[in-house]
């Protein structure tokens, strides 16, 4: 693996955080290109992660990227190798929070409450069996 020229890059530093690995997809705002993207997220520290996406980052581009448990968090892409990038917050994180499990909301609970008691119509059509209409298999 090839070792990236740090002499002039005011990033450098803050490469030196510790991280943690892990494999997350999330989605990333391209403002300057009115653009989204499904990025996969490979690393983060408290000042930046590494991300891959097929829509080619160019460094020095301001990112906005969703982060779960967190939320929308701006950055600068810092380094950029082949479909990989780094991005360099504009406020530090707690990246304990992305390893913490999605926090449940209002919409999810209710969609796991359908799908638990099954459609109303269904439920209401139990006492309507036709028995005319069956036939045996």
């Amino acid at each position: 693996m090839s070792q990236l020229d740090t002499t002039n890059d005011p990033y450098a530093d803050q490469r030196n955080a510790p991280r943690n690995n892990l494999l997350l997809s999330s989605v990333c705002h391209w403002p300057n290109r009115q653009l989204d993207e499904r990025v996969k997220i490979r690393n983060v520290s408290a000042t930046g992660l590494m991300a891959e996406g097929t829509l080619g980052a160019t460094v020095g581009e301001q990112v906005v990227l969703e982060l779960r448990n967190i939320g929308a968090i701006e950055g600068i892409v810092a380094w950029v190798q082949s479909n990989r990038f780094g991005v360099a917050f504009a406020r530090p994180i707690d990246p304990v929070l992305l390893r913490t499990p999605a926090e449940v909301g209002a919409k999810q609970s209710e969609t796991r409450d359908y799908y638990q008691r099954g459609p109303v119509s269904v439920l209401n059509r139990q006492d309507e069996t036709r028995t005319d209409r069956l036939r045996r298999i």
